[in-house]
């Protein structure tokens, strides 16, 4: 009986304990994220709207309408030059919508900008080839890329080199068709 009780002591003291422990799929996330640091990402999370949401999902029982959103992490790399003349822009993956490349669609709230919108898509269609199945948005942005990631389980740290190699690529890409662009605008002296 002394052995029942001190053994109910001991799991009342120390269970609160093991319970703080980081599960596996804590201390997976946790790697991923340390990766991404490692090459320059800063890790965000994030909402995307859900393209094809069911039917409960975009009304409640009551009548109340949701907005369905899809929880995700941003990997996000920050710019060294600045984008001004290639607009900003959202693709999510997915097939009901206004298709941006094969398997991807515009994301409604940013589709209504469209000027030179084929030269951002040629740079995306090279990136989009190589990324893992659980991406599915990818953003461009005035400063910064961002690529909306699943982290699903089967995830290693080895993506996170990828996604940030392609990236900084994509950076590149987009910063020397922005220069182009200036150049076309302004004349070549700018």
């Amino acid at each position: 009986m002394t052995w029942i009780i001190i053994g109910l002591v001991f799991l009342v003291a120390f269970g609160p304990v093991f319970w703080l422990l980081p599960s596996k799929r804590d201390r997976r996330l946790s790697a991923l994220r340390l990766s991404a640091r490692t090459h320059g990402l800063v890790v965000e999370l994030r909402r995307l709207p859900k393209l094809n949401p069911e039917p409960e999902e975009r009304v409640s029982a009551g009548g109340k309408i949701r907005k369905p959103v899809i929880e995700c992490a941003a990997y996000l790399w920050h710019m060294t030059n600045q984008l001004r003349f290639l607009p900003e822009a959202r693709i999510l993956r997915g097939t009901h919508g206004t298709t941006a490349l094969p398997g991807w669609v515009f994301d409604p709230e940013c589709e209504s900008r469209v000027t030179h919108m084929d030269m951002l898509l040629g740079k995306l269609a090279n990136y989009t080839e190589g990324l893992p199945g659980d991406v599915i948005g990818i953003e461009v942005d005035a400063r910064q890329l961002a690529c909306y990631w699943l982290e699903s389980p089967g995830s290693g740290v080895e993506l996170v080199a990828g996604i940030a190699a392609g990236l900084q690529r994509l950076g590149e890409d987009l910063g020397a068709v922005d220069e182009q662009l200036k150049a076309d605008y302004l004349g070549p002296d700018s």
